[in-house]
């Protein structure tokens, strides 16, 4: 670093962060070493590197960088190689038509910003500096490059798989199952199939979905809930990329006219993720959709995934119930799972036994025995759970109650001092209570096993970076009740929701959050399900007793501008 200005040590001195003989003994090690007076402090111990970007801050007047606020553009990583921005410990952050804003670890470092002006084609335009740590620059500079590197790849990748295979016919792309192989294990298909499953996980997707048109191929990404189309190769590139995902997923290559089920295991940063495979023969073609899961990273509370705090209470005290039966409901893809999960790791201490039958499992947590339902080997729900009652289980946690057998041992469990978590599809909580007794339990011992019943759904998160008030259309507000008695006036309600930046992909969302109906077993609605009286009477006398609907759950966070109105209508319709 260059020596600094006199004014950086007394800036120092006047915050108390060094004292003047340790500003002196700096100075005089500065004449001995020519390094600047900034780097001395730090390498001495007397101040820590946030410590002298704050000073050269208010010094310089340049604003700290914060990633998660200042997100980073594609088109600014696109003006200066990667190679200059590590030489120079620097990161482009966002250009405009007259500037280019460039977050920096030494501001004085005069050369450098010059010569970048150069690299980046920006002679005549001015350089805006954002001060950041050199750690902070490093690991966000290497993932930023290694984001847009990866789509340059797999821009490269597809125009050498087309290279490979040459002319295809599009209207017969029917290859034998020799050629199939043999184009499934060119490098660069090989390659191309890696990239997506790579660019799909640095995105946050979910699914994968490859799906064959009629003259091309189009490749998207579910994120948050919903898909956007990541890629559109051309033809040329389907028979190999689609003959490689089943060869990794232990499929019939040659079986093209039947839906087949697969699964592989792919590396990606020292970890290992699940892959799911799925393919349905379409009129243009196999559709293939990959399932990503990482099986070995789950960390979410109950607080993470969104529960209120009064939601989190009333479901705290529920699951620590000696026994009982918690049953959630919901679509699938609702976060239902995750629930259940984030509740085991509520539970889980080394007094009590947790036993799970799952299809698939899809978290492998310690000192948690779960168990994977294998039809071909007689390990279904069912069977599992009658074993289970021999294991001498506190908690017990299925996957989903799909038929009658399952559902009466799961509630004779429920009855016999065990505590069940469970999921089922049912469209409110309400209807959750009532769908056991439709499975074929008798209503009695369904209403007796029940603690708590809830549905629940999945909302997108506004992303916090780059929020703005709005105000939704009449009807969106019609159609959430806002307005009414029971509601409140619209006029005094604000709402809130990204506009989009480069940290969400301008999308004005950033992950997802759930919205919990909760209805715990009070006595009357024990005795209602009893009497095998209609999810309707139930809802009705749940809403007297206090139930917050769903709807009413999601205003609620739409109202706190965690989300947005659109979002709650997306979600439930009709609440109510």
């Amino acid at each position: 670093m260059r020596s600094r200005s006199p004014g950086l040590g007394d800036l120092l001195i006047q915050q108390g962060l060094i004292s003047r003989s340790q500003l002196d003994e700096a100075l005089g090690e500065q004449t001995r070493t020519r390094e600047r007076l900034g780097e001395i402090l730090c390498r001495l111990g007397y101040i820590s590197e946030s410590n002298l970007l704050d000073a050269l801050s208010r010094q310089f007047g340049h604003p700290r960088f914060d990633p998660a606020r200042d997100g980073i553009e594609h088109a600014a990583l696109n003006l200066v190689p990667l190679e200059f921005a590590r030489r120079h410990n620097l990161l482009p952050v966002r250009v405009t038509e007259d500037a280019l804003a460039v977050a920096v670890a030494d501001p004085t470092d005069v050369e450098a910003i010059d010569h970048l002006k150069t690299i980046a084609g920006r002679r005549d335009k001015s350089v805006e500096l954002l001060l950041a740590p050199s750690e902070v620059l490093a690991k966000e500079r290497e993932a930023s490059y290694a984001r847009i590197q990866g789509t340059i790849q797999v821009s490269e990748l597809i125009d050498k798989v087309v290279r490979e295979a040459g002319a295809v016919s599009l209207a017969e792309d029917e290859p034998d199952e020799e050629e199939a192989q043999r184009r499934a294990q060119d490098a660069g298909v090989v390659d191309l199939v890696d990239q997506i499953v790579l660019q799909a996980l640095q995105e946050r997707a979910t699914d994968i979905h490859i799906e064959p048109l009629e003259r091309g191929l189009v490749i998207r990404y579910r994120v948050d809930g919903l898909l956007y189309d990541a890629l559109m190769p051309p033809r040329e590139v389907y028979t190999g990329a689609i003959s490689r995902v089943k060869i990794l997923s232990n499929m019939d290559i040659a079986e093209r006219r039947a839906a087949q089920d697969g699964r592989f295991t792919y590396s990606a940063n020292g970890n290992d993720v699940d892959v799911r495979v799925s393919s349905i023969p379409t009129i243009h073609g196999e559709k293939l959709v990959l399932r990503l899961l990482d099986k070995t990273h789950f960390n979410f509370s109950l607080r993470d995934l969104g529960f209120s705090e009064e939601d989190y209470l009333a479901f705290g005290k529920a699951i620590r119930q000696p026994f009982g039966m918690v049953l959630l409901s919901g679509p699938t893809g609702s976060g239902k799972s995750t629930t259940l999960y984030a509740s085991l790791l509520e539970l889980r201490n080394e007094t009590i036994n947790i036993t799970t039958v799952e299809d698939p499992v899809e978290y492998q947590m310690a000192r948690i025995n779960q168990v994977q339902v294998n039809p071909r080997k007689n390990v279904t729900f069912a069977t599992a759970l009658r074993n289970f009652l021999r294991q001498d289980p506190d908690v017990i946690m299925v996957g989903e109650i799909r038929d009658k057998d399952t559902a009466e041992i799961a509630v004779r469990a429920a009855l016999t001092g065990h505590m069940v978590f469970s999921t089922i599809h049912a469209n409110d909580a309400p209807s959750t209570a009532t769908r056991l007794v439709s499975m074929g339990v008798e209503a009695f011992t369904a209403a007796s096993a029940l603690t708590l019943v809830a549905a629940q759904r999945l909302v997108r998160r506004n992303c916090r970076h780059c929020l703005e008030e709005y105000r939704p259309a009449d009807e969106v507000l019609l159609a959430l009740g806002v307005g009414s008695a029971k509601a409140g006036p619209a006029e005094e309600m604000r709402f809130r929701r990204g506009k989009g930046c480069a940290l969400c992909r301008g999308r004005g969302y950033l992950g997802r959050i759930a919205i919990i109906e909760r209805m715990p077993m009070s006595l009357e609605l024990r005795q209602l399900m009893a009497e095998n009286r209609p999810a309707a009477d139930i809802r009705r006398v749940a809403l007297e007793e206090g139930l917050v609907t769903l709807r009413q759950s999601g205003l609620a966070k739409a109202l706190a501008g965690v989300t947005t109105a659109e979002e709650i209508l997306r979600v439930c319709l009709a609440d109510e």
